[in-house]
């Protein structure tokens, strides 16, 4: 199964799931869904944000140019959002998965789905 398959069949498929990506810890996007321009560099960020989360106190979370109010997170999950829209961001050994919800898709529909495929790909040691 190729990166852009799990986007499309473990995330989007799952209807809990409007746009994700998979990217490695550091910062090379891997996979990501059409028409969703995740930069590198926002990428980085993320990955850095796992050991120092104060960094998005003050930034926020910044995914394709978008702007997410910091929720909180710890070493594995950082969970951000935007009026009824939100982010949810999950580390696995190698990589993070960065899922995208909109209403009337809740967070919790959407951190269950992301974080199943993180917990998978741990699994397989990714």
């Amino acid at each position: 199964m190729s990166w852009d398959s799990y986007i499309s069949d473990q995330l989007l498929a799952s209807g809990n799931v409007q746009k994700g990506a998979i990217c490695g810890l550091d910062g090379s996007v891997w996979a990501v869904s059409d028409s969703w321009g995740i930069q590198a560099a926002e990428a980085q960020k993320l990955a850095n944000a796992f050991k120092d989360p104060s960094v998005l106190h003050m930034g926020g979370i910044v995914v394709a140019g978008e702007k997410f109010m910091f929720l909180g997170g710890t070493d594995e999950v950082l969970r951000g959002k935007k009026q009824a829209n939100g982010i949810h961001i999950v580390k696995t050994n190698t990589a993070m998965i960065i899922g995208y919800y909109a209403d009337p898709i809740k967070h919790p529909q959407c951190a269950t789905t992301v974080e199943n495929l993180g917990d998978y790909l741990k699994s397989v040691n990714y």
